[in-house]
C-alpha cells in the first residue's frame, strides 16, 4: 500500500474519565489527550503528534462524545481505519467511535458552536454499585419543574464569573447558555445544558449552586441575583466531578441535528 501525504484526521471519541487527570496532558498523571497520542505517535516513527480536543475535561469526568483532530503524515493506515486500530491498541476506558479525513481547515476547538453536558443525580437508595463512578448521589426530593424555573436564569449570555472556577485562567468570562434543563430518566435526574463554550468548573458549579439554592428555598431571582454580582463566593460548591459528562460536541450544519 502506497503512502500517503498530509491529512486531517476527525476522531470522535468517548471515555470513562474515572481514572484519568482530566483530557489535557499533565507533568504528572494518566491523561486522554496522552493515551491516545502515545498510540499515534507509534503510527507516525519519527513524527510528534499534537491531539487537539474540543476542550478540555477535568479529572474524574467522562465523555460520551469528544471530538478531536490531528495532522497524520505519510501513513498507510486509511482514515476511516483509524478507529480500529486505535481501539487495538488504546486502554479499554478509550473507545474510538469514528474516524475520518476532514477538511484541512477543521479545528476541533475553535470550530464547534455548541457543547452539551449531563450531569447525572440519584437518590442514594437507587445507585447501583457498578454506576457509582458515573453518577452522583443526591439526598433531596427534587422537583424539576422547579429546578428547572432555578435554571432558566442561566439561558443566554452572562458573564459567569460567580460560576467559574477561583483560577479560571479566562479573562473574558462571558458565555451563552442555549439551554439549562433538568429531566428525569430512569432513576435518574439528569441536567443537561448547552452552550458556546463552558469555564473552568461552570457546569459543576451550576448544579451545585441550583441544589444548594433549591434546598435552601432559593428562586430564580437569586439565580440571576448570583449571575448579576459576578462573585464566586456567592455560588455554591461544584459538585463532584463523576457525575459529568461531555455529551456531544456540535460543529456547523450539525447544528440542525441539536
Amino acid at each position: 500500500m502506497s503512502l500517503v501525504s498530509k491529512r486531517r484526521i476527525r476522531l470522535d471519541l468517548s471515555y470513562d474519565g474515572s481514572s484519568f487527570e482530566g483530557w489535557q496532558i499533565q507533568k504528572e498523571g494518566r491523561t486522554v489527550q496522552g493515551e491516545i497520542q502515545k498510540v499515534l505517535n507509534s503510527f507516525h516513527p519519527g513524527q510528534d503528534i499534537n491531539l487537539v480536543g474540543s476542550g478540555r475535561t477535568d479529572s474524574g469526568v467522562h465523555a460520551s462524545c469528544q471530538t478531536a483532530h490531528f495532522d497524520s503524515v505519510d501513513c498507510s493506515i486509511p482514515s476511516d481505519r483509524f478507529r480500529q486500530a486505535l481501539n487495538s491498541k488504546l486502554p479499554r476506558d478509550i473507545r474510538i467511535q469514528r474516524s475520518f479525513e476532514t477538511d484541512p481547515d477543521f479545528h476541533a476547538r475553535y470550530d464547534a458552536v455548541m457543547r452539551v453536558y449531563r450531569y447525572y443525580l440519584v437518590k442514594p437508595e437507587y445507585q447501583k454499585a457498578h454506576m457509582t463512578r458515573y453518577s452522583a448521589a443526591c439526598v433531596l426530593d427534587l422537583d424539576v419543574p422547579r429546578l428547572n424555573n432555578m435554571a432558566m436564569a442561566l439561558t443566554g449570555t452572562h458573564d459567569f464569573t460567580s460560576f467559574a472556577a477561583a483560577r479560571d485562567p479566562n479573562e473574558n468570562k462571558v458565555r451563552t447558555i442555549h439551554s439549562a434543563r433538568f429531566f428525569t430518566e430512569g432513576p435518574y435526574t439528569v441536567f443537561r445544558v448547552a452552550g458556546n463554550a463552558f469555564l473552568w468548573r461552570m457546569v459543576r458549579t451550576m448544579v451545585g449552586t441550583l441544589l444548594q439554592q433549591y434546598e435552601n428555598g432559593g428562586s430564580r431571582q437569586d439565580i440571576k441575583t448570583i449571575l448579576e454580582k459576578k462573585d464566586r463566593t456567592l455560588a455554591g460548591p461544584s459538585a463532584r466531578p463523576w457525575g459529568l459528562f461531555l455529551d456531544k460536541v456540535i460543529y456547523g450544519s450539525e447544528k440542525t441535528l441539536y
